[in-house]
């Protein structure tokens, strides 16, 4: 058995300020205020010199960081991201990809992540390929056809059950054919409304079919308005207010994918328990221009495409968890949350990681009151120390 102690426990209600934790084969043993915690003699203790202890960070949405995409280096990125506390990640692939590369990209991710940091990726997050034709890197688009009954049951079949969520379009011409027969094919599957123009009501006609969070709300596509001068209700709309439903949020530096206000407003509709920070983390290779004169303002943690748009970003969780607390003013637990419990819980993972309560997989960082990483544990493995790989 181990044990962390002289530690702030970040909990999902709170922060116990005199903590213990102790945990043995992989899995948390208790966790608590220290005088109340059993560590057994002969226990080898950790001190945590007064850091915070906090779950692992999970981030569902994700595509690559550094020099490369999770489909083309998946071990690369686990290293990457690994020692920015994230122990548990969706690699994302974007409906820019062709059928070849996105079952060539899953392969080489399942072996990845067998063995080291490579266990921190847990599946997939399709972000497409069945979206509307909207969003960044428009000439790489390759799914612009009629969804294809051939097409999409070849695809479910290859990526069996790897894929965790599908980020759909509403309103493409037969989605629901396609997310009937993903869901046939796999019950725990989960549906995201993604990239899309679609009405509440195209919403409304799928949600049946699992859908339980929105893609990065508020940049994924607004609803058409019915006259000049209204705003539609769209997939934005429709996440806001059904209570069921995840939000998804993009919280840079600048707020320059949500401005704060908006933010403010997401998790007051929302509430703690189903806002979910990711940082729809991009590749940066290129030097990529920006485009001032069309709107689009400069961030240092975001990304863009090879015409200057908007194209996710650069981050690291741990970053967007400290840009949601400059922006809206909501402490530790709750920021840690929206990038933990949360997430966990969207996925049916609850009862495994997320959380700093027995039984779950002693997946923890110890961080400092501003999100900056010391150490991490995976599965009770040390993975990071100051800021290099040891695992």
């Amino acid at each position: 058995m181990k044990a962390i102690i002289n530690t702030k426990l970040v909990m999902l209600d709170g922060i116990i300020w005199d903590g213990a934790m102790t945990y043995e084969n992989g899995r948390i043993v208790d966790a608590g205020w220290a005088k109340d915690v059993n560590i057994p003699e002969g226990t080898e203790c950790i001190d945590a010199g007064g850091l915070y202890t906090a779950p692992g960070l999970i981030d569902v949405h994700i595509h690559g960081g550094g020099d490369y995409l999770f489909a083309e280096n998946p071990q690369y990125c686990s290293d990457y991201f690994i020692k920015h506390g994230e122990t548990t990640v969706l690699p994302t692939l974007y409906h820019n990809l062709t059928f070849t590369d996105m079952i060539e990209g899953a392969a080489r991710i399942r072996e990845a992540s067998k063995t080291g940091t490579g266990k921190i990726m847990n599946g997939l997050y399709m972000e497409g390929p069945y979206m509307s034709l909207s969003g960044s890197f428009q000439s790489g688009i390759k799914w612009k056809n009629v969804i294809d009954k051939s097409e999409y049951e070849a695809l479910v079949d290859q990526l069996g059950d790897q894929v965790r969520v599908w980020a759909i379009d509403p309103a493409r011409e037969n989605i629901d054919a396609f997310m009937a027969y993903a869901k046939e094919k796999h019950p725990d599957v989960i549906f995201a409304y993604g990239h899309s123009r679609a009405s509440a009501q195209e919403c409304r006609r799928v949600h049946k079919y699992g859908v339980k969070v929105r893609t990065h709300l508020g940049d994924g596509g607004k609803a058409k308005g019915f006259a000049q001068g209204t705003i539609g209700a769209g997939c934005d709309e429709y996440t806001l207010y059904d209570p069921d439903l995840y939000a998804e949020i993009i919280c840079d530096q600048n707020g320059v994918h949500l401005d704060p206000d908006m933010v403010k407003m997401i998790v007051r509709t929302k509430g703690v328990e189903r806002t979910i920070l990711i940082t729809d983390s991009m590749f940066a290779r290129e030097n990529y221009t920006n485009n001032e004169a069309e709107g689009i303002a400069y961030g240092p943690d975001l990304n863009y495409d090879d015409v200057g748009h908007l194209a996710g970003s650069r981050m690291t969780l741990e970053n967007a968890v400290r840009n949601l607390m400059t922006h809206t003013g909501y402490g530790l637990c709750h920021a840690i949350r929206f990038a933990t419990a949360n997430p966990a819980k969207m996925l049916g993972l609850e009862h495994e990681i997320g959380t700093l309560e027995s039984g779950m997989k002693a997946n923890f960082i110890l961080i400092d009151d501003m999100v900056h990483v010391n150490k991490v544990f995976l599965e009770g493995d040390l993975a990071v120390e100051n800021g290099e790989v040891v695992l």
